[in-house]
């Protein structure tokens, strides 16, 4: 395709695109520097946003818990996605059935997900987990004590997002040549060995892409704690979506501050990016 047709084509898409992102986030970084009343131009007031946030235990509470969650909910939705994909290679009946069933929790909205999952672990709406935990004598308070809640919101996010982790990890287990799984079988290898000098590796760029995923979605997090855990804060299960929200839109109607804790937030998922965005880097000058 010639250059002139490729602009011709392509150019009003990635205008529209560059409006879309560039001016949302020009905005915002302006209104970070500035008091923004709703509805009234900002005034310039500096580093001030930024230095009652660093200084704000609210803030720092919410950050603390929302890099932790995404850290554990990523390792377990990887962990677990990998072992299901590992159990699906082995299906040969059935296959798709049980696909089916993994992807109508990701397939459901993440707010109709949420509140049906809390029901769960809810004893007003009769709590199956917890009559089953009462059969053996243990008794959690998942949405009032604060370990639990996390806990809980925790296992939605593998409940909601484990079965994209397999459907992706299955599609690159199916695209592997059996030739060196056959040789190192040969050679005496072990089903660890196996795993960790062949399969891993060679799934390493499809591993770093569920990662990045994963990553984002656990920094993003925000409707299953506004349903299941509504009064956050006190929990600690406060994230800084859910933090924002309250700032800038909640009771203080504060844009500036929350345009503030926008930029801190992508100032983190950059660096907890940086070790995968290396690694496709790399991988892709290799190439």
């Amino acid at each position: 395709m010639r250059r002139k047709d490729f602009l011709t084509l392509a150019g009003p898409a990635v205008v529209l695109m560059a409006a879309l992102l560039l001016v949302p986030l020009g905005t915002t970084l302006v209104w970070s520097f500035q008091n923004v009343p709703v509805g009234q131009p900002g005034t310039f007031t500096g580093l001030a946003n930024y230095r009652d946030l660093l200084g704000s235990p609210r803030f720092l509470d919410a950050a603390a818990f929302t890099v932790g969650f995404a850290v554990v909910a990523t390792a377990l939705k990887v962990a677990l996605g990998y072992g299901l994909a590992l159990l699906l290679t082995r299906v040969r009946r059935g296959r798709t059935v049980l696909l089916g069933f993994l992807l109508a929790s990701y397939i459901v909205p993440s707010v109709v997900g949420a509140l049906d999952f809390s029901w769960m672990f809810n004893d007003v709406f009769g709590g199956p987990v917890n009559r089953v935990l009462d059969v053996v004598g243990v008794q959690v308070n998942w949405l009032v004590d604060t370990w639990p809640a996390r806990a809980l919101v925790v296992l939605h996010s593998l409940w909601h997002e484990v079965p994209f982790v397999v459907l992706v990890l299955l599609a690159g287990l199916q695209t592997l040549p059996p030739e060196p799984m056959e040789a190192a079988s040969i050679d005496g290898a072990g089903w660890w060995q196996k795993q960790r000098y062949l399969v891993v590796p060679a799934l390493a760029p499809v591993f770093t892409f569920v990662l990045l995923i994963s990553l984002m979605d656990g920094l993003k997090v925000f409707d299953s704690i506004r349903i299941m855990t509504p009064a956050a804060q006190q929990l600690g299960t406060e994230s800084l979506m859910t933090y924002v929200y309250q700032v800038a839109l909640g009771d203080s109607f504060r844009l500036g501050a929350g345009s503030a804790v926008n930029v801190l937030t992508m100032v983190v998922t950059l660096v907890l990016l940086i070790p995968f965005l290396r690694s496709t880097w790399k991988g892709a000058r290799a190439l």
